[in-house]
């Protein structure tokens, strides 16, 4: 089967933010969230003299679906012919979803069917700014809220959410605070990472991924340490995060994600933290179809004839969770025994019904579901 690669228009580097002024569009809603409201909402606007501006600002972290269904009640009455979701993760797929529900009037957010057709563009444009170097959302069909019903983040997908524009300006990314930055940036090295190892990856994806996988284990610890003010730091991170978008995008994650989902709705705990923690686990687990991959990633990373890639790839994340001073284990991550019996089993119905453990290259039992997190909480290596 042969899916096409969908890419925006990608405008970067300092100063990106600038192009704001050549939209023509007159009608401009803009989602984001407090934080990055007060920091830029002026200069944003001064960006759109003489049109019709509003900032929709009630976006928070791990968005909530009540929150992104009002943000869709504005784009509604409005009416806007431009939506910009600016902000991290959170802020740019309240900005998808609001674009999804303007865009067709019939339908609710959990209705969105990624098989079908929607010509959303038809109503307006969709274009993302990142100001966190990690999520990818910029460039994928994809987007995640919290079911206030449940607790669970639930994960929807249609091909049309991916945006006419992306603007990379890296200058964005200095004000991110250090935690943010190893959050964010563990995100993207995972993204990477499951992207290269995926049963859909292609040449094209691969390229992408390799690049951001050799860049992201050289810059982030720099960009999360003493060179967090250097902006060619930032912008080397800040643009192997969208490349990892862009190749995740176009080929799928795995189960570290799966399981990051189901960990940060049960315990509240950042999902770059989340997907960073799991990944060493998931590497391990797949082992039997990636070990091929496993050696293309070593490989990139100027590293041969290692007798167990697996082992060696795994340990090289475990130590760059250790320099970002990220913990090795869920019960690291201050996940009592307590608590961690009384969510195991919601854990592993949520992790086996989200859409990504589907496309895991190694397919993944409900048995399996239940070893990798004792295992991970644990902090034993994958033997099976």
């Amino acid at each position: 089967m042969s899916l096409p690669i969908k890419i925006p228009v990608i405008y970067h580097g300092v100063g990106a933010l600038d192009q704001l002024k050549n939209f023509k569009e007159n009608r401009i809603l803009i989602v984001t969230d407090k934080t990055i409201s007060k920091l830029y909402g002026a200069q944003l606007l001064s960006y759109f003299e003489k049109k019709e501006v509003k900032i929709f600002d009630e976006v928070e972290p791990d968005p909530k679906d009540t929150a992104v269904i009002k943000g869709g009640d504005v784009a509604r009455k409005f009416k806007p012919e431009l939506i910009i979701g600016i902000g991290g993760g959170s802020a740019m797929d309240a900005a998808k979803a609001a674009y999804f529900l303007y865009g067709q009037q019939s339908l609710k957010l959990y209705d969105m069917n990624v098989m079908i057709e929607y010509n959303l563009k038809e109503k307006s444009k969709l274009v993302l700014i990142p100001t966190t170097s990690g999520t990818g959302s910029e460039h994928t069909p994809g987007l995640v809220v919290t079911n206030t019903q449940t607790g669970q983040k639930v994960s929807l997908a249609s091909f049309e959410l991916i945006p006419s524009a992306v603007i990379l300006d890296p200058t964005l990314a200095l004000r991110m605070p250090q935690k943010l930055t190893v959050a964010t940036g563990l995100d993207a090295l995972t993204q990477a990472i499951e992207s290269a190892t995926s049963k859909m990856v292609s040449d094209f994806t691969q390229a992408l991924n390799l690049y951001a996988i050799k860049t992201l284990f050289e810059y982030l610890p720099k960009a999360a340490g003493e060179d967090a003010g250097d902006i060619k730091v930032r912008a080397k991170v800040h643009n192997a995060a969208s490349m990892a978008g862009i190749a995740f995008g176009n080929s799928g994650l795995g189960l570290a994600h799966s399981c990051g989902h189901a960990l940060g709705g049960a315990f509240h705990i950042p999902h770059g933290i989340t997907v960073g923690v799991m990944l060493p686990y998931v590497i391990e687990f797949n082992k039997p179809e990636c070990k091929d991959k496993y050696v293309e990633i070593l490989e990139c990373l100027n590293i041969t004839g290692v007798k167990d890639p697996t082992a060696k790839l795994s340990s090289m994340v475990k130590d760059i969770l250790k320099k970002l001073k990220t913990p090795l284990s869920i019960k690291e991550l201050s996940v009592s025994e307590n608590d961690w019996k009384q969510n195991f089993e919601k854990l592993v119905n949520w992790t086996k019904g989200d859409i990504i453990t589907m496309i895991n290259p190694r397919m993944a039992s409900e048995e399996h579901i239940k070893k990798i997190f004792q295992y991970a909480y644990e902090g034993r290596v994958i033997d099976f």
